[in-house]
């Protein structure tokens, strides 16, 4: 098979995580008994629907590392509860840091490109690249927990084996007109001696060719356990997560500007 590697057209889907609904009574209403049965193991090996809900500030820097070498990397800082989030890293030569609430687009925000701030069109410009930037990487690195959000529709596909032997269990993710690409479409391998889920298969659409990334390097970050590296299968991408944080509160200055 044919693999997919151009990480800029992995998913942008929409990394909002149902604060306030209980995450439990959400997985009771999964109808598919096969599929509410793997999430349940799953977010149980993932530190469970208790540890899930006080997960609540985020903190960690993605990057893309192509034959080992690592490309810009974008460091976020993000209040699940609230929405608040501050992005900083590199854009075209430039230091910038936006300063915004992903809950609240039409509030606006702030932004400061090499220590200077912004307005007008290159406000708008930034707040857009930041919330996208936001969507895409949090949802590499939390994916796993938000097969209840609204708009996600999960399909048990039974037990495959993979060309290396190794038995998993299949669940398919497709999605209403929800996010910023709902076409795209997921195969999330589930490895039944874990309950974790250890690869997925990325469809830009529903007929095209997947990527398919390993997710590896499970580590405990607070309460809840995350995957910090996903290298493409047979191929020379990884996206690799670093400086992860998670805290049941909020540190002081997590949203400050910069200077």
């Amino acid at each position: 098979m044919r693999r997919h590697h151009a990480i800029a057209a992995l998913t942008l889907l929409s990394a909002g995580c149902n604060q306030g609904s209980n995450p439990a009574e959400l997985a009771a209403t999964i109808e598919d008994a096969d599929v509410r049965r793997v999430y349940t193991a799953m977010i149980e090996s993932m530190g469970g629907f208790d540890g899930w809900e006080d997960a609540r500030y985020f903190e960690f820097t993605f990057n893309v590392e192509r034959d080992g070498q690592r490309g810009t990397g974008w460091t976020h800082h993000w209040d699940r509860w609230t929405g608040d989030h501050r992005l900083s890293g590199t854009r075209e030569g430039e230091d910038i840091v936006v300063i915004m609430n992903v809950n609240e687009r039409d509030a606006g925000g702030s932004a400061w490109a090499a220590g200077q701030p912004v307005d007008g069109a290159r406000l708008d410009s930034l707040l857009t690249f930041a919330y996208g930037r936001w969507v895409n990487d949090s949802y590499w690195l939390i994916m796993p927990y938000k097969w209840t959000d609204a708009g996600v529709h999960t399909t048990y596909q039974g037990t495959q084996t993979d060309s290396a032997g190794r038995s998993w269990e299949m669940v398919h993710l497709a999605f209403d007109n929800v996010g910023l690409t709902p076409q795209n479409e997921y195969d999330a391998w589930i490895n039944p001696e874990t309950g974790l889920m250890e690869r997925w298969s990325h469809y830009p659409t529903g007929d095209a060719e997947p990527g398919i990334f390993d997710w590896t390097d499970w580590q405990q970050f607070g309460t809840i356990r995350l995957a910090t590296r996903k290298p493409s299968l047979g191929g020379p991408f990884a996206i690799v997560f670093e400086n992860v944080r998670v805290e049941a509160s909020v540190p002081d200055g997590a949203f400050s500007p910069p200077g």
